[in-house]
């Protein structure tokens, strides 16, 4: 369900794929990962990481979009399937250097008000998460065209957003990078399985890009 997501991207622009060596597939605690990376068009890192367990009973797929050359939010998208209960969380995190209108995504989320609201655990980088975000369950397909036009909206968006001085915009990406490497629960999970200097390394270079090879 994710592919079809990335393939928004490539719809708007050049994915351009980085050598994500040795990371292309881990596994461990019963969990097998698959990442991919890419460079799109000159301005933010795209990363792709699916996640399956319990024999494919359980499958997770992530999307995230950190802009370091435009001036827009990092966008976070999570598919969950776990014994045919789907949720979909929609995150866009504050890592602008000025305010942008988001209110077209708003506007989606809006017309979804019939999907079921689903509570997250409070987290450190609550304070950051702009009024786009969401988490929902319910319906898998009605979720998917969520997530479709949600990103789509993002995709709308970022297509007229400003340009943004690279050093500015990578500080603010990884004051947030460096968070969930402090206090994340996804990176203690693959920290675990692959170390943490790895786990490091993942998060800086491939799945956010704020570290250069």
């Amino acid at each position: 369900m994710n592919g079809s997501k990335l393939d928004l991207f490539s719809k708007n622009g050049i994915l351009v794929p980085k050598d994500v060596t040795p990371f292309q597939a881990f596994s461990g605690k019963g969990m097998t990962f698959q990442l991919q990376s890419y460079d799109w068009n000159g301005c933010a890192c795209v990363s792709q990481l699916t996640m399956r367990a319990f024999f494919g009973l359980m499958k997770m797929d992530t999307l995230i979009c950190t802009p370091y050359a435009k001036d827009m939010p990092l966008l976070s998208y999570d598919y969950i399937s776990a014994l045919g209960r789907h949720t979909l969380m929609v995150e866009v995190y504050d890592t602008l250097v000025s305010p942008v209108d988001l209110s077209s995504m708003l506007t989606v989320k809006d017309n979804y008000q019939d999907l079921k609201d689903k509570p997250t655990k409070p987290a450190w980088y609550d304070s950051l998460k702009l009024p786009p975000t969401v988490c929902k369950v319910g319906n898998g397909t009605r979720l998917s065209a969520m997530a479709t036009e949600m990103i789509s909206a993002y995709l709308d968006i970022f297509a007229s957003a400003r340009d943004i001085d690279r050093r500015a915009k990578t500080s603010r990406n990884s004051a947030y990078v460096e968070g969930l490497i402090h206090d994340g629960p996804t990176f203690k999970v693959v920290s675990k399985m692959i170390g943490a200097e790895s786990a490091k390394t993942l998060f800086r270079r491939f799945l956010f890009g704020t570290e250069q090879a």
